[in-house]
Formats: C-alpha cells, sequence, structure tokens
C-alpha cells in the first residue's frame, strides 16, 4: 500500500460541498465518491481527508452518498484502510463522527 497523502478537502474539491447526486446540482456527495475516493481505492492510495476550510456544513445526504455508498460499494473495511479524516480540530472531530454515523446508517439500511 502506498503511503497515505493529504487532501484538503475544501482546496482539491470545493469548499461548498452540494447535494447527495450529480444530477441536483454541483460538488455532489456522487460526484466526490465517483471522482475522488473511488479513484483513489483503485490505485489503493489511501488519503487523509482535512474536512476544515468547507464554508458550509456538509449535508447528510452528501455525507450518506460519498462515505456510505464508498463502504457499501466496498466494505466498511475499505474505508478504514483507505480514508482517514483529520481529527485535530473541533470541527474535524464532529465532522468524523457524522461520516461514520451515516456511513452506519447507510450499511444497517442496506442489511434488510
Amino acid at each position: 500500500m502506498l503511503e497515505i497523502i493529504p487532501y484538503d478537502f475544501a482546496k482539491e474539491f470545493s469548499p461548498y460541498p452540494g447535494p447527495r447526486w450529480i444530477r441536483l446540482g454541483p460538488n455532489s456527495g456522487e460526484k466526490f465518491r465517483n471522482e475522488v475516493l473511488d479513484k483513489m481505492y483503485d490505485k489503493k492510495q489511501p488519503i487523509l481527508i482535512d474536512p476544515d476550510g468547507a464554508k458550509i456544513s456538509y449535508g447528510p445526504s452528501f455525507l450518506s452518498e460519498a462515505f456510505g455508498q464508498y463502504a457499501l460499494h466496498h466494505t466498511i473495511e475499505d474505508l478504514n484502510t483507505f480514508i482517514k479524516i483529520k481529527d485535530d480540530t473541533p470541527n474535524s472531530r464532529r465532522f468524523k463522527k457524522r461520516m461514520m454515523s451515516y456511513v452506519e446508517r447507510e450499511i444497517e439500511k442496506n442489511k434488510k
């Protein structure tokens, strides 16, 4: 596995996280998953996401689509292996907690 690389969400993707799907607007969770998370997974490249710097909050639909669907398309183990969240600020710790709650919801919802 490659060395983990830093990924500043606001600078490298957008300071404005968008809706769930591409068809609903720019900077969607679907676009982030397809263009960033899945591409990094295909390269077996782990990333350390810095969520600070976003100008608006990460909505539930964005988190569910980007990270929850990632865990469903791959595995929760892959998510834990390839996606790390920088958690050195109160904001980034909140992000990590919320993100994981939406991952867990998606997994539970799809067990049925």
